[in-house]
This record gives C-alpha cells, sequence and structure tokens, in this order.
C-alpha cells in the first residue's frame, strides 16, 4: 500500500489535502480562542464595572421574572428598597482568601412590591456580629449584577442537610419558594450600601460564569477538527481502495498469464 501512496497523484492529492487540513485545523483553534475570550468577557467586564461613573437603576437592567440577559453579567446596578431581615439566609460553604465561611443573602424589597436578591458579604462564621440580618428601609444597594446560580441536585423532598435559614446556592428557583415576592432572575453582589446600617460584612469578589468555554465557538471548532480528521481519512480510504484495485488486477493478469 506504501507504494500504491507514493504515486505522484497520491502524493499531490495529500499535499492538497494536507493543506486544506492545516486550514480548518487553525479555523478549530482560532474558535477555541473565540471560546476563551467569551470565557474572560465576565471578568473583563467586571474590571469595567468598577471603573464606571454610576450604577445604572436595576429596573432598567432585569425585571421580575424576566430573562436574565447575556450581557448583564456584572452590570454595575443600584436598587432602593428595604430590608427582609425576616428572610435573611446563609449560604454555606463559601470561600474566601481560603477560609471557609457564609455569604449574607438577602431580599432588598422594592417599591413596587418585586425584591431584589443581594449578597451583603461574607463572613467566617455564624457568630460573626455582621451576620445579623439588617433593618432599615430607603437603603440603596450598589453592585454587580450576577445570574442565578442553578438549583442544587436534591430529590423532591430530600434532606439537604442544612438548618432552615442556610442555603447551598443562591438559586432563584429555589427562593422563590421560601421568599414571598417576584424576584429578578438573579442576585446582586453589595459593594455599597447607603446608609450604613450596623457591622458590615466582608465584601465578596463578583463570581465569574462557571460553565467554562462558550460552547457555541467550542462546537465549531471541534467540526473545524473532524472536519480536518475526514480530509486525511478520505485520502487513505482512496489510497487504499486504489490498492487493492491494483492488486485485484495483478491477480487477474496472472491468473491469466498462467492459462
Amino acid at each position: 500500500m506504501l507504494r500504491t501512496a507514493l504515486r505522484p497523484r497520491w502524493l499531490a492529492l495529500l499535499v492538497v489535502v494536507l493543506v486544506a487540513s492545516s486550514a480548518m485545523a487553525l479555523l478549530g483553534q482560532w474558535q477555541l480562542d473565540r471560546a476563551r475570550e467569551h470565557q474572560r468577557e465576565p471578568e473583563q467586564r467586571a474590571e469595567q464595572a468598577k471603573e464606571q461613573a454610576g450604577p445604572t437603576p436595576i429596573e432598567q437592567v432585569l425585571a421580575p421574572r424576566k430573562t436574565f440577559p447575556r450581557d448583564g453579567v456584572n452590570t454595575r446596578v443600584s436598587a432602593t428598597g428595604t430590608w427582609d431581615a425576616a428572610n435573611q439566609l446563609l449560604v454555606a460553604d463559601r470561600e474566601l482568601n481560603g477560609r471557609k465561611g457564609f455569604w449574607v443573602l438577602i431580599p432588598l424589597r422594592m417599591a413596587d412590591g418585586s425584591a431584589v436578591p443581594v449578597v451583603r458579604g461574607w463572613v467566617a462564621s455564624l457568630s460573626d456580629p455582621a451576620a445579623v440580618a439588617p433593618t432599615g428601609d430607603g437603603v440603596q444597594v450598589v453592585g454587580l449584577l450576577q445570574p442565578s446560580e442553578p438549583p442544587s441536585q436534591l430529590a423532591p423532598g430530600q434532606d439537604s442537610g442544612l438548618p432552615a435559614d442556610q442555603v447551598h446556592r443562591v438559586a432563584v428557583a429555589e427562593l422563590v419558594n421560601r421568599w414571598p415576592y417576584p424576584l429578578i432572575t438573579g442576585f446582586v453582589v453589595q459593594q455599597t450600601q447607603t446608609p450604613a446600617t450596623g457591622p458590615t460584612p466582608t465584601p465578596v469578589p463578583a463570581p465569574t460564569m462557571d460553565g467554562g468555554l462558550d460552547l457555541q465557538n467550542l462546537s465549531y471548532a471541534v467540526q473545524w477538527w473532524v472536519f480536518a480528521g475526514l480530509g486525511l481519512f478520505f485520502w487513505w480510504r482512496l489510497v487504499r481502495d486504489d490498492h487493492r484495485d491494483v492488486s485485484r488486477l495483478s491477480v487477474v493478469d496472472e491468473q491469466n498469464t498462467q492459462r
């Protein structure tokens, strides 16, 4: 088969296939780089948000029960309302600087009757004075908007193993069953609060998107790499079929000669 593959026409076709496959492999790499760029976009927007002159009222970015906009991640927003201290929750097992603790999560009730989930910050333990639920109305919170985290993968009726005032995730799909308000499909990571009300939890960095690479660009990259591989496979198939035809003809010629 090697002798067949070394024929000029197959070598010429191989050069064409290698050039085309190389181009497709480069296109795949380019799509992978695009996927990685999309992965870094939330972090870049977070940095840009810190430099913005002022926040956007959350009503102009995301209304209750509406689909979270893709470009809404890490948007710097403001919300004004009343803390609902009775419904404060602690999000368990959250790390900050290598230490495990809790996020302090509380609804900020708006004038229209809806509520915005706000992560006020991080505390190391339940005994931290900053873990005490704040009170007050006319409170303005400025922070970075984040999409809802996915719900916990628990079967119906399964015990989460946490106290009643703790949750595993900031999942709006679960919060709607706990809080008696229409909610936005995300939450705000607090940066500042006006006026201040008691001890303030340690600020937490804005979470970044979990998911990793952008799936659409990643799928394009895989497609280009598959095409590149198929080009080489089809060249091999053509060479193999030609080799078999030549071998078959040689056997027939040999049989005819013997006759």
